[in-house]
């Protein structure tokens, strides 16, 4: 297989199923107008030969912020009010290729990017919204950690991500 990350444009995401009708749907129908209005969109596509391409996974980013008073102490020492951060606001893969990986693969590939959109923009942490407890834990074995009194919304600080991606920061 070979897979290319693309910026979400007119490729075909018609018989993209994550198994997750919230998901599946989103990208099916709002994630055109969506990369309109400043989200960005990018999709994972297999290309298995020069005819044939499938989307098996998406990711969406946008500028986002969080509350000082909203992160752990250590985290929000020396913070300002809001903390500039980049929302990681969706992310899915194909239920026909779960569980081969492709989940990390596609966290590094959309991490890279946000580290380049705040290394010129500005930002501190990455922000996630899991879906459910599934989505949850797959975050938190990537260091993402839980917001005191949300479990499902995770942060992970830039500077984690560059050091683990090897990645100058900032």
């Amino acid at each position: 297989m070979s897979f290319e990350l693309e910026a979400f444009d007119s490729q075909d995401v018609g018989s993209f199923d994550c198994g997750n009708e919230e998901l599946t749907s989103w990208l099916q129908r709002a994630a055109r107008d969506a990369a309109g209005h400043g989200t960005r969109v990018f999709v994972l596509v297999d290309r298995p030969s020069e005819d044939l391409e499938r989307v098996i996974g998406y990711f969406a980013v946008a500028p986002h912020y969080v509350h000082r008073e909203q992160v752990s102490s250590r985290l929000g020492r020396g913070a300002p009010t809001r903390i500039p951060a980049i929302l990681l606001a969706k992310f899915a893969i194909d239920s026909s290729v779960q569980g081969e990986g492709l989940g990390a693969e596609l966290l590094i590939r959309a991490l890279l990017i946000i580290l380049e959109a705040a290394r010129r923009a500005g930002g501190r942490v990455v922000v996630v919204d899991a879906i459910d407890e599934e989505a949850a834990a797959f975050y938190r074995h990537h260091d993402f950690e839980p917001m005191p009194g949300n479990p499902h919304r995770l942060l992970l600080r830039l500077s984690t991500a560059a050091k683990a991606l090897g990645v100058r920061w900032p």
